[in-house]
């Protein structure tokens, strides 16, 4: 059967060994208290830093939708009036056609009418 390791830890000469005091315990104990008081402050200033960030984020985001809505607003309005415009144009351009149309058929028949005046 092996045999178990055992561990050795050699004693410390006295004059080697930090004895302290038991008064001095109890400024060490402050000393941390305040330490942890001064990590406890640095945490809640984090975490209200990021709350702050992830704000101001959602607020630039919601801003620019609202930016992209009323750009999006005024270039349709735009294109509605130049879609209106372009069915006026048409429109005119159509009945513009209709009366050339009635001109030359009016043109033919003064001709018609002049020539057979002169017969």
């Amino acid at each position: 059967m092996p045999e178990e390791a055992s561990i050795k830890i050699a004693k410390a000469p006295e004059n080697e060994v930090a004895i302290i005091p038991t008064g001095f315990l109890g400024v060490i104990k402050k000393k941390f208290e305040e330490i942890d008081k001064v990590l406890l402050g640095i945490i809640f200033v984090l975490i209200l830093s990021l709350i702050a960030i992830i704000i101001s984020v959602i607020s630039l985001f919601l801003d620019q939708m609202r930016y992209n809505n009323a750009a999006y607003r005024e270039y349709s309005e735009k294109i509605e009036v130049v879609n209106i415009a372009h069915t006026i144009n048409q429109q005119i351009l159509k009945q513009t056609e209709l009366n050339q149309v009635l001109i030359l058929k009016q043109q033919k028949q003064l001709i018609e009418l002049l020539g057979e005046k002169k017969k």
